[in-house]
């Protein structure tokens, strides 16, 4: 896992979020037209509120798209909810020479979507998952 460091940037969106949501949020990771906040395990539902109000709200705050992650200490659970809401059918985690590798297995007809435009959502992920656990790469399968 990678120390974290937030910039002052990112703790004022952390605050401004957990002040519109409620929920307890740890960390934000910000990248081009979308932000995405890990809340702690159990805040999923609070943070999104009620017909996903607070997602809503945070998106006309920021002017970016917002996305919600929860953490779990499980680094495949926490692997697989950084995909979500696809349909992951599994995570492995496995030692490849130096570097943690976690193998997330998806549904064929929804593999682009996953990987996402340019690889965009696997960048994505790959930095959260480096900043939350001792995940290093991460391959779609």
């Amino acid at each position: 896992m990678v120390e974290r460091t937030l910039s002052n940037e990112d703790m004022q969106r952390i605050r401004v979020a957990t002040a519109i949501t409620k929920a307890d949020i740890i960390d934000c990771v910000e990248i081009d037209d979308k932000i995405i906040f890990v809340v702690s395990k159990g805040f999923l539902g609070i943070a999104i509120g009620k017909d996903a109000r607070n997602i809503g709200r945070l998106r006309d705050v920021f002017k970016k798209g917002v996305k919600f992650v929860e953490f779990d200490q499980d680094e495949k659970k926490f692997v697989a909810n950084l995909f979500k809401p696809f349909n992951v059918e599994e995570v492995t985690i496995e030692k490849v020479g130096n570097k943690t590798v976690a193998k997330v297995k998806v549904l064929q007809r929804e593999k682009s979507k996953v990987i996402g435009k340019n690889g965009k959502n696997v960048q994505l992920a790959k930095v959260l998952a480096r900043r939350h656990s001792s995940v290093d790469e991460i391959q779609i399968l």
